[in-house]
């Protein structure tokens, strides 16, 4: 009988082990969609830079230069040296309807 007892409390344990990582991934992916809806998707261009963007778009975000570089390297997966030309990125500027009605 003391057999079964430890086995029930060890199958507690894997079962909200794995409730715990369903519920964290599920997490992290709706996360990351939420960034894409939410935030502007901008095409890098010749020339471009983030530092530039983040110039560009001064106005549309409460970022120092280098937050802002450092929020789109983090949250895109890439270094600001190692853009080019065709890339897209998210930027941390909300769409809204006006910005997405003038493109």
């Amino acid at each position: 009988m003391k057999k079964t007892n430890r086995q029930n409390g060890w199958s507690f344990v894997i079962v909200l082990i794995a409730v715990v990582l369903t519920m964290g991934t599920y997490s992290f992916v709706n996360a990351k969609s939420d960034t894409t809806e939410k935030y502007m998707n901008v095409k890098i261009e010749q020339g471009d830079t983030l530092w530039e963007l983040s110039r560009k778009f001064k106005e549309n975000h409460t970022f120092t230069s280098d937050a802002f570089v450092k929020w789109v390297e983090s949250n895109n997966g890439v270094k600001a040296d190692q853009l080019q030309p065709g890339d897209s990125v998210v930027i941390p500027v909300e769409t809204d309807i006006n910005q997405l009605a003038s493109k």
